[in-house]
């Protein structure tokens, strides 16, 4: 009876751990995510200390500099996309009258069609929101903006504390490990974390690549806010095969204003490049400076995006090297040492 009870209250604390663990996700996945961010800003600091700077000088340094670059970027972006999204609502009206008059000339031989893809400015209507709508629910944005900025510090003392002082850290999670784990622990960290750099340095090529065809590409079409925008392709290659989508949609959306075929162009152009660069040179390029298969990378990527989402797709890669370089040196070294 006794051994009855003990398994049911097993089985009970199991299914709380996994509830509580499934509810705590997010923060799990943040706290991963910062992990990464300290270790990718390592490189710079150690850069700095062999030049002679001292340690906590350049740990302060590398985080003012990264710091600065996150908010000049949001303060040139955030402006220009917003006048550029009310620009957008605006011309939306004329663009669809304009689109149905194309599409009336380029159908005017099949009349049978031009009732289905007869579109009409009275459509939009409840499409933009009332003032009364927008102050209703400005309460809720709020709170959600105090969530985010909430998270945000939180996210980046994380990465400031770590960076100035890694040793506690690093003594908590081989302290937390058996005694005889603790050598193949610290030799997995550190593989994952050169993998990790590694990723940084891909991500940094890639999107030194996009950004570069997006602004030439979008200054030919004389889409506005081409720099912007290349800005915006050089971040997303730090989320593979998803963020170039993603970053996709505004210039698109601002290409609307302009014609639908100058949309057409540039969503073919997003198209083309995403996937030249997704499926040819990325896992290429991820896998010589990772060390890791490409496969591998497409998996962990398109798995996580999955489960959890954006979030899941921008810490997919580095979770990969964690994982190769933890399944090395636990189980494929581990296991054939016993059959040695």
């Amino acid at each position: 009876m006794s051994a009855y009870l003990a398994l049911v209250f097993g089985a009970a604390a199991a299914v709380v751990l996994l509830w509580f663990l499934y509810k705590v996700m997010t923060a799990v996945l943040l706290l991963f995510f910062a992990l990464v961010v300290t270790i990718a800003l390592s490189a710079p600091v150690r850069w700095f200390v062999r030049r002679g700077v001292p340690r906590r000088l350049s740990a302060a340094l590398t985080f003012t500099l990264f710091l600065g670059i996150v908010v000049a970027l949001v303060a040139l972006i955030a402006p220009m996309v917003a006048s550029q999204i009310l620009t957008l609502l605006k011309r939306l009206p004329d663009f669809i009258n304009d689109l149905n008059q194309q599409m009336a000339a380029l159908f005017v031989r099949y009349p049978e069609l031009q009732g289905l893809l007869a579109a009409d400015a009275s459509a939009l209507d409840g499409v933009v929101p009332s003032v009364g709508h927008l102050f209703g629910g400005a309460l809720g944005v709020s709170l959600s903006l105090l969530a985010f900025l909430a998270l945000l510090v939180i996210f980046l003392s994380f990465v400031l504390y770590t960076l100035l002082d890694p040793m506690p850290v690093l003594r908590g999670y081989l302290g937390s490990l058996p005694s005889d784990y603790r050598r193949p622990g610290a030799r997995a960290l550190a593989r994952a974390s050169r993998a990790v750099i590694g990723w940084t340095k891909a991500s940094l090529i890639l999107g030194a690549i996009e950004a570069v065809a997006v602004f030439i590409f979008l200054t030919w079409m004389d889409v506005p806010g081409a720099l912007v925008w290349a800005a915006l392709a050089f971040f997303a290659e730090f989320i593979p095969r998803i963020g170039g989508y993603v970053m996709a949609a505004p210039p698109i959306l601002i290409s609307l204003t302009m014609g639908p075929m100058t949309a057409l162009w540039v969503a073919l152009f997003y198209l083309v490049s995403n996937e030249l660069l997704g499926n040819l040179v990325a896992p290429r390029i991820r896998g010589t400076t990772m060390k890791l298969h490409p496969v591998l990378l497409l998996f962990f990527t398109l798995a996580f995006a999955l489960a959890f989402g954006l979030l899941g797709a921008i810490v997919a890669t580095p979770a990969a090297a964690f994982f190769s370089a933890y399944y090395g040196e636990f189980y494929l070294k581990r296991g054939s040492v016993e059959r040695v």
